[in-house]
């Protein structure tokens, strides 16, 4: 098909033009024996002999994208000698090699800057990912996640649990989760405010960018790929044994506490766990269209007894062309159910401990079991872990759909107008029972679900066009329009006073002896509207520069601060095409940048600017004063309340010798956060005690 937009230019002049909309070109005069240079981004270079011709016929062949030529930048890609800011690109052959259950386990460890640790050893738990160290104080740490093109809601839409004296709160999952990593083509990581500034709002974390496989013109191909692996405790702590235990207690004089056994509490909880993923695609294309569908299956048991992750996915990408190649549709669909299994384990609690700690404090001659087959447990603050186990039972379902469709359209040579449309659904339910012959059960036994619905709907237009002023001059401008729409819906009830017996609690929630369920929800919707613009200028294909400006406005903040600013520039200079370095024959590449930006961070709490109401019963004062029922200010409204904003300066290097076989970036780096929102006391007298407001720190590394 005829391919718009096409440099050409005389090989050894400055001579040069462009393809018109239907792929002609011409030149007034040329010389014999001429040779013509072909270049386009994402096709390969073609040099064509012109001799007696007057007429010439070129076919450009696609080339792959790979690390060393195109990297996505955010609404759109560029070629990686043309990149002006901090941005690290990995693929297949860069990701790490095992058995990887999620898009962070393939970057781990892979790219400078870049801080991930995962918050649990439980299967599918949640990683803390820190782009050039934390930004903030009470606001979110993690980077924005974009899945071809789709920027994520980062919520946590893990459910509330059961509450249980002691344990804490569960550890947040893994919002990738949903992926299935064998889907993944690569993954961009957008370090400094030059890059980010494009995402404005959202983009003071970093920003994580990830493409998924597409199919590709040719018979249609049939993949198939499987793992499996086994986990197990590396070490256990070292404790005392049944023996060593009274002898520590004889040593200091304290009575003894022996039960007559020897159990080792650690391995009554652990054990040897297997993995095991099946993966299957299939792919193939004609000419102008294409497809990928792929299933995945994914069985994790956990090192602690009776956890688990089990995840089914499904990925469609198709794409295709019409109005003589002039629109191009791309659809991706992306679904995934995953059951969780978890155990009394918590990140926070008191005395009593967790499934771990109470492992790991127990007497050792404490036995399991009773004489009559019941468990032991000496108290409701001496638990018993194995009881905690198999007395819980805990499972959540999570069911994700996201889909996005993207019209491109070729408006006129190098202008092309696109709209994406996207939705991203999630269901997720947790049911968690607890069998009152747990001796913390004080309210006999317990039965709880809870659900959240989180939902989010984007549009996005914006208008790309790419031109050149003349063989030294090419320029790439953007400006857009994106609306996103967040949703967040929490339900549940729960129900106590089973006795315990063969039936689950439930399946049969009447049996529940509380004089009434306990039932709540909560709705949060909120609304993010940007205008965002770029614009990119080549001279010379040695000195590069890169402006960027984006304007949010979100219902989260104050009434008098909806709206944030966030600009960003960026020079690169690719100094081994200068005459006085390629004299050297040393450097394969060598380009350094400059970048500057502004960037902000919206991952607050939301309605915190707003003012809440609370209920106030009736009550008899000193004085004999009667206080009338009604309601009273909970929450002090901050109409002021702004944007989070970091302010990044960078200066890099990226170097390469010996024809690219050895390479490498130094980046330098300085950030400075200001306007951080943070919980400070009010001045009396005043209704409540605390108000959220902004404060000013320095963050700098």
């Amino acid at each position: 098909y005829a391919l718009p937009g096409v440099a050409i230019v005389v090989k050894g002049s400055s001579t040069g033009t462009i393809t018109d909309s239907n792929g002609n070109f011409s030149f007034p005069s040329i010389p014999e024996n001429t040779t013509l240079r072909f270049s386009f981004v994402g096709m390969k270079t073609q040099e064509v002999k012109i001799e007696n011709q007057s007429s010439v016929n070129v076919i450009l062949e696609e080339e792959a994208i790979g690390i060393e030529e195109v990297v996505a930048i955010g609404y759109g890609v560029v070629k990686k000698k043309d990149i002006t800011g901090a941005v690290s690109t990995l693929k297949a052959e860069d990701f790490n090699v095992g058995l990887n259950t999620s898009p962070t386990d393939m970057i781990q460890g892979r790219v400078a800057g870049v801080n991930m640790v995962t918050k649990g050893g439980e299967p599918g738990a949640g990683v803390s990912v820190r782009i050039r160290g934390a930004n903030s104080i009470r606001s979110g740490q993690d980077p924005l996640y974009v899945v071809d093109g789709v920027p994520l809601d980062i919520t946590d839409v893990q459910p509330s649990g059961a509450s249980t004296t002691g344990v804490g709160s569960a550890a947040a999952k893994n919002p990738l989760n949903f992926l299935n990593p064998d889907d993944i083509e690569s993954i961009d990581i957008l370090k400094d405010a030059s890059a980010t500034a494009i995402y404005g709002s959202r983009g003071a974390n970093g920003v994580v960018i990830v493409t998924t496989k597409k199919g590709k013109e040719g018979k249609s191909t049939v993949s198939y790929s499987g793992s499996t692996g086994i986990s197990s405790l590396p070490g256990k702590y070292s404790v005392l044994n049944a023996s060593e235990y009274n002898a520590a207690r004889a040593s200091l004089g304290l009575p003894s506490a022996d039960k007559g056994s020897d159990t080792d509490w650690q391995s009554e909880i652990f054990r040897t766990a297997a993995t095991q993923t099946h993966n299957l695609s299939l792919s193939g294309g004609t000419k102008g269209s294409s497809y990928r569908a792929s299933l995945g299956y994914l069985d994790q048991e956990g090192i602690v007894k009776k956890t688990g992750m089990e995840k089914y996915t499904g990925r469609l990408n198709m794409s295709t062309k019409a109005l003589n190649d002039r629109l191009t549709l791309d659809f991706g669909l992306t679904a995934a159910r995953t059951k969780d299994q978890r155990a009394p384990l918590g990140e926070s609690g008191g005395v009593e401990g967790d499934l771990l700690l109470s492992a790991l404090k127990l007497n050792p001659t404490y036995p399991v079991y009773n004489t009559d087959g019941t468990y032991f447990q000496l108290s409701d603050q001496v638990r018993n872990p194995v009881a905690m186990i198999n007395l819980t039972n805990d499972n959540t379902q999570t069911d994700r759909v996201l889909a996005n469709l993207t019209a491109t359209l070729n408006l006129t040579k190098g202008l092309n107008y696109k709209v994406n449309l996207s939705t991203d659904q999630t269901k997720a339910t947790r049911k968690v029972t607890q069998d009152a012959q747990l001796s913390y059960m004080t309210d006999k036994g317990t039965a709880t679900i809870s659900n959240v619905e989180l939902g989010s709907s984007m549009i996005e237009n914006y208008l790309t066009y790419d031109f050149n002023l003349n063989t030294d001059n090419r320029f790439n401008l953007l400006a857009g329009q994106s609306y996103h729409k967040f949703r967040i819906y929490n339900y549940g009830m729960s129900e106590t006073g089973f006795a315990s017996g063969a039936v689950d609690n439930l399946n049969d929630l009447a049996l529940g002896k509380s004089t009434a369920a306990v039932v709540s929800s909560d709705i949060t919707v909120n609304e993010l509207q940007s205008f965002f613009g770029r614009a990119n200028y080549n001279l010379k294909e040695k000195y590069l520069l890169t402006v960027n400006f984006r304007a949010d406005g979100s219902t989260k903040f104050g009434k008098n601060n909806k709206y944030g600013y966030f600009p960003s520039t960026a020079l690169a200079w690719r100094m081994n095409d200068e005459e006085f370095i390629k004299q050297l024959d040393l450097f394969s590449n060598l380009k350094m940048r400059l970048g500057w930006g502004i960037t902000g961070n919206q991952e607050i709490t939301s309605k915190i600017s707003q003012a809440t109401l609370g209920s106030v019963t009736g009550a008899v004062l000193n004085g004999g004063n009667t206080l009338t029922p009604g309601y009273t200010l909970t929450r002090t409204p901050d109409p002021d309340l702004k944007w989070e904003k970091t302010t990044q300066y960078n200066w890099g290097l990226d170097f390469g010798f010996f024809k690219g076989r050895l390479s490498g970036t130094v980046d330098l780096f300085y950030k400075n956060t200001t306007a951080v929102k943070i919980l400070v006391a009010t001045k009396m007298p005043s209704q409540t005690e605390t108000f959220w407001t902004n404060k000013d720190q320095k963050n700098i590394n």
